[in-house]
C-alpha cells in the first residue's frame, strides 16, 4: 500500500464506521437529548414515595417479607457497623432477625428525590422506636438518615437497589 493511502486508510474507516455509532431510534439520544435521559415524571416521583410508604408500613407491622418486596432481587442492604446484605433473600432475614426482637415504629421523610430515566435516588430522614418483645428488654430509639438508590421496573414500580442508613446519635456508652 503506498504511504498517501496508508495514512487516508484510518480516515475512510472512521467515516465508515461512524454513522453506526448513532443512538438506536427511540431512544432519549435519538431525540436530540443531548445524552441525558429525561427527568422522573410526577408519577415517577409519587410511586418511589409510594415505595418508602410501603417499607414503612410493612416494617410498623413486623412483616419481613413484605419489607423485602420493596428491594431488588440482587438489591444491597448497607447497614451501619456491618457488612453489607446482599440479595432480597438476605433482606428479609436481616429485618426478620430485627423484628424478632422488636416491635417497629419507623418514621421515614424524603428530603430529596431525583432521578433521570430508570434510575433514581432518595435522600431522607428518619426515627425509629423499638419495643422489645422480651420481658426486661431495653427499649430502642434512634434517628439518621438514609439514601436509597432505585430502579425503576417494567411495570412502572421503583425498587430499592441499594438501601444505606446510619444513626445521628452518638453509639451507647460501652458498659
Amino acid at each position: 500500500m503506498s504511504r498517501p493511502l496508508r495514512a487516508v486508510s484510518p480516515i475512510l474507516l472512521a467515516m465508515l464506521l461512524l454513522p453506526g455509532c448513532r443512538p438506536a431510534p427511540g431512544t432519549p439520544d435519538a431525540a436530540g437529548g443531548g445524552g441525558k435521559a429525561r427527568p422522573l415524571a410526577a408519577a415517577d416521583l409519587a410511586a418511589i414515595r409510594a415505595n418508602d410508604s410501603a417499607f414503612t408500613a410493612a416494617a410498623n407491622a413486623g412483616d419481613a417479607a413484605a419489607v423485602a418486596a420493596v428491594y431488588l432481587a440482587d438489591a444491597r442492604l448497607l447497614p451501619p457497623n456491618s457488612p453489607p446484605v446482599e440479595g432480597r433473600d438476605a433482606v428479609q432475614r436481616f429485618w426478620g432477625g430485627f423484628f424478632d426482637g422488636y416491635q417497629a415504629r419507623f418514621t421515614l421523610v424524603d428530603d430529596e428525590v431525583e432521578g433521570r430515566g430508570d434510575l433514581a435516588y432518595s435522600r431522607g430522614h428518619y426515627t425509629l422506636d423499638g419495643t422489645p418483645k422480651a420481658k426486661g428488654g431495653a427499649p430502642l430509639h434512634d434517628e439518621g438518615k438514609f439514601l436509597e438508590i432505585l430502579r425503576r421496573q417494567p411495570d412502572g414500580r421503583w425498587r430499592y437497589a441499594v438501601d444505606m442508613y446510619s444513626s445521628n446519635l452518638p453509639p451507647p456508652a460501652a458498659k
